[in-house]
């Protein structure tokens, strides 16, 4: 099943209830989220994060599909980190990403023999061509055992050479694959909406507001409904300040804490806010809690996440430049000297934006490194070209003991 509508029209709620009544009827539950890594792709992200929980909730399965397909275990999450992979050069060598779809394609059948298995991919407009081709090998090839995939995208990221648009179409063509487009609300159903979340009522004029402003997206509605029940009954005639109203409601730690978090991305780890964002741990911990019950951030699964991404990505630019600089070199710190656990994507992407082009080529090459080990040849690409390009940057002054010997030598299979 392919979920597609606009951002913010209600995909990750509908999800949500998805996943609950599947639990209540036993079937077992995994999702993986694609991730707005910009130009610093990172192969099947999404699948890291369910082998991940398949390992530890079915490690015994785990183990057994991994003996006869070994090429697995290049998805598991401990291997994808900066500083504790520790391997060898014969663990580098460039997989075949058909041993890793097969192997993916037998662990999610062997999984659904102890119970029926939901698999949700979220976020797909953000996949990196990797993680869309083991879909497509997903859809196509039939499981022996109960298995149902689901994936999200936002319908209005996908513009013309979106490469995700001609997936789609691909997708749609293969038998069993259906797709529901989740259209906007229509202006009853706001008002039904409204009346749930202000019981006690907003004035006509604010309401018949809030339904003309919206069009339909109940995010957007959530943000002016709580706008106009809040303190100040204020209606945001702008829709920038929508999403960023709630945020100027937090105290100067929360504020900081959100601001910190935005230039992750969607999610961040709390090891990771807690190395990068200044404050000392009581404070940091104040700051989130009220982050969270303002219900900014969402707590979960060791770190945070926006309860919308519209709504990190609004704060994110909100930021001024300097301060987008400054934050992403704090990011890049913290990965480098091993404060936070990240890989070589994000650390690429991080010293990219902090313009500390040394660390950002060396970062790219060790990242195109890891992207062929787990047979993402256009990832690895990628990131080959990347650096290239930050080799030849006429701004850059070279660290003599950066080796960039391999880009001359070994340029990536795609």
């Amino acid at each position: 099943m392919l979920l597609s509508g606009d951002a913010g029209v209600g995909k990750t709620r509908l999800l949500t209830v998805l996943r609950d009544l599947g639990l209540t009827q036993g079937w077992q539950v995994r999702a993986g989220h694609c991730l707005d890594f910009g130009d610093s792709a990172l192969p099947y992200l999404p699948f890291t994060e369910i082998f991940g929980r398949l390992a530890a909730d079915l490690p015994g399965t785990v183990d057994a599909v991994a003996r006869t397909h070994p090429a697995l275990a290049r998805l598991a999450p401990g291997r994808r980190i900066l500083g504790e992979t520790g391997r060898g050069a014969a663990d580098l060598r460039t997989l075949d990403p058909a041993e890793l779809m097969e192997g993916v394609h037998a662990l999610l059948d062997a999984a659904a023999g102890t119970a029926p298995l939901l698999l949700v991919v979220e976020d797909v407009q953000w996949a990196d061509p990797s993680t869309r081709d083991l879909l497509t090998f997903l859809f196509t090839r039939p499981f022996d055992g109960p298995v149902a995939v689901v994936a999200s995208y936002r319908s209005d990221d996908l513009h013309r050479r979106h490469p995700l648009r001609r997936q789609v179409a691909e997708w749609l063509r293969v038998s069993g694959v259906q797709r529901i487009e989740l259209a906007p609300l229509s202006d009853a159903a706001v008002r039904q909406l409204i009346e749930e979340l202000v019981p006690a009522g907003l004035r006509e004029t604010e309401s018949a507001q809030i339904v003309a402003r919206a069009e339909g997206n109940a995010f957007f509605v959530e943000e002016l409904a709580s706008a106009a029940s809040g303190p100040d009954r204020w209606v945001p005639a702008d829709l920038a300040d929508v999403l960023l109203v709630r945020l100027d409601r937090l105290d100067d730690a929360a504020r900081q804490v959100v601001r910190t978090a935005s230039v992750s991305g969607r999610t961040v780890a709390h090891a990771m806010l807690a190395a990068v964002c200044g404050l000392p741990g009581a404070d940091l911990d104040d700051g989130l809690r009220q982050a969270v019950e303002m219900n900014a951030l969402v707590a979960g699964d060791g770190g945070y996440a926006f309860r919308h991404a519209l709504l990190g990505e609004a704060d994110y630019d909100d930021l001024l430049p300097g301060e987008r600089v400054r934050l992403h070199q704090q990011y890049a710190a913290a990965l480098s000297d091993g404060r936070a656990r990240g890989t070589a994507a994000e650390l690429a992407r991080h010293a990219r934006l902090a313009m500390d082009r040394d660390t950002a080529l060396s970062a790219s090459i060790r990242a195109e490194d890891e992207a062929a080990a787990v047979g993402g040849p256009e990832e690895a690409a990628q990131h080959y070209e990347q650096a290239l390009e930050l080799l030849s940057d006429p701004r850059r002054v070279l660290d003599p003991g950066l080796d960039v010997s391999v880009l001359a030598v070994r340029p990536p299979r795609r």
